[in-house]
């Protein structure tokens, strides 16, 4: 596993496997321009994102709650990094960290080349049942955490008709 820092002159990659199949999950504050509907601004990103990803067979899912972004892209070793580091120099997100980045045996978020979820209120009892019980702070989620956060949200997406 290795962590990226942004803010860093260079930044370290994994060693990439030939045509493997690449998981980083990331999480960072959202930092929307004054006056911004935060709505718009997810409408803006999927449909870019959609678009690009599909480019590049990158697929995942973008979970937005509280004041934060936690993702999950999955691909192409070199399409992900070069992807990720787009995201990380995007002003609509601040302090952005990965929680994880490791080769993938398989796509656990297939079904889109990029998926949005909000979290309400009332899925607080998704937060409840993943161990989320204090403010939600996916800074301090580990890698393990922050896929198991997101397969439930995936989970809840496939059963509400949108995967």
């Amino acid at each position: 596993m290795t962590s990226l820092d942004p803010s860093a002159d260079s930044v370290p990659r994994p060693e990439p496997r030939p045509g493997g199949l690449q998981r980083l999950i990331y999480a960072s504050r959202q930092n929307l321009p004054p006056g911004a509907a935060l709505d718009e601004v997810v409408s803006d990103i999927i449909a870019a994102s959609i678009r690009n990803n599909r480019e590049q067979s990158i697929t995942g899912l973008l979970l937005v709650h509280g004041g934060w972004f936690v993702q999950a892209l999955e691909g192409p070793g070199a399409a992900v990094q070069d992807r990720y580091e787009r995201i990380a120099a995007d002003p609509r997100h601040a302090g952005a960290k990965v929680l994880e980045i490791e080769p993938a045996s398989a796509r656990a978020f297939g079904d889109w080349n990029m998926c949005a979820r909000s979290l309400s209120d009332a899925d607080d009892a998704l937060l409840d049942a993943l161990e989320q019980r204090r403010a939600f702070s996916p800074d301090r989620l580990d890698g393990r955490g922050a896929l198991r956060l997101l397969k439930a949200v995936r989970d809840i997406q496939g059963r509400a008709g949108f995967g």
